[in-house]
């Protein structure tokens, strides 16, 4: 328990450090760029990989860093989209912060490469079933379809919700491999230029 609440206090304490505004700053830009060039492909769907930049600020900072940056980059990135469909949703953002909790509870203080790589991809897959797939769907269809979802809903409305959902499911399906793709480019190249630049490794050493 001890070493699981250290990864809060640990990560709390990186908000001191001038280097971690700074770099958090720079891979929320990157994230919001991402979002800005996400490709839509239907009615809430998007083939985007604006998670990276919140992957690495968990990876680099830890969770309470990555809640917060999520949700700043989130909340600028809905600022700045020029086709709002619709109001800012606070638990739409919530799931933004909870996909982060994931992503800084799986990757922070990593021992080696290998097992950072491994964790992140399953950090990915945790996020895309619970986030994406259960609460984020969850979420739109009782919050824009149907706000009968999913307690007194009949069986030709269930039958409208799998319907509805088959094309959410393929695209996080078919966008998963290169996502694990992107996580094993990526990631190693910021342990690296972080290392070199910062003189301060990402791993974290096991006596």
């Amino acid at each position: 328990m001890r070493g699981f609440l250290s990864l809060f206090t640990d990560s709390a304490r990186e908000l001191k450090q001038v280097r971690t505004i700074t770099v958090a700053a720079l891979f929320m830009a990157l994230s919001i760029v991402l979002r800005t060039i996400a490709i839509p492909i239907g009615t809430d769907i998007r083939i985007t990989f604006a998670f990276l930049g919140v992957m690495i600020i968990a990876m680099l900072y830890g969770p309470v860093v990555s809640m917060i940056a999520a949700l700043g980059t989130d909340i600028i990135g809905y600022l700045l989209d020029g086709s709002k469909m619709r109001e800012y949703n606070l638990l739409l953002a919530l799931v933004v912060v909870l996909n982060a909790l994931v992503y800084g509870l799986f990757l922070y203080r990593r021992t080696s490469q290998k097992n950072l790589l491994f964790s992140a991809v399953l950090a990915r897959l945790t996020v895309v079933l619970i986030g994406n797939l259960m609460l984020n769907s969850s979420i739109l269809y009782a919050c824009y379809i149907n706000p009968d979802f999913p307690f007194a809903m009949s069986g030709s409305a269930w039958s409208a919700f799998g319907t509805w959902m088959l094309p959410r499911l393929i695209k996080n399906v078919g966008q998963f491999p290169f996502d694990v793709i992107m996580i094993c480019v990526l990631l190693p190249i910021v342990v690296k230029a972080y290392q070199q630049v910062f003189h301060k490794s990402v791993l974290r050493t096991v006596n």
